[in-house]
């Protein structure tokens, strides 16, 4: 299994030949905080809501198959999760795979850099992974 890329986006479109159009993609967000408050965890809802899109390519036989996989969102600390989530690909039947994930709301614990792993599974190990970074300001 290989990791091809990961970003964050607004738009997607996906069309029958299997190709994307994206649209706003981005890498930075600014939160107004008012009230300076943002030094704690705090759940942000994103209007629009942010779209993570990731493209996975079968490499040898073995890979076809469902892979197990988390999404997860790691504070600027490297260290904390801040909100994980499970999902599977099904390779069993594609050479490729395009994960789109829609993110109505994360969880922010001040400014700096988070990253948006995608981590794939096999036999409890995790094989491959890709990455999204966000700056919040």
């Amino acid at each position: 299994m290989r990791h091809d890329w990961t970003l964050l986006c607004n738009e997607v479109q996906v069309h029958d030949s299997g190709n994307l159009d994206l649209g706003n993609v981005f890498a930075s967000l600014h939160i107004s905080d008012p009230y300076g408050l943002f030094k704690r965890v705090d759940t942000v809802v994103l209007d629009p809501p942010a779209i993570l899109v990731s493209h996975w390519t079968v490499e040898f036989y073995t890979d076809r198959r469902i892979h197990n996989a988390i999404v997860q969102l790691l504070a600027p600390d490297g260290e904390q999760v801040l909100w994980s989530d499970s999902l599977a690909f099904d390779l069993r039947h594609e050479t490729a795979f395009q994960m789109v994930y829609i993110i109505q709301d994360l969880q922010f614990a001040g400014i700096g850099t988070y990253e948006i792993h995608v981590l794939l599974e096999a036999d409890g190990l995790v094989n491959e992974w890709g990455r999204a970074c966000l700056f919040v300001s």
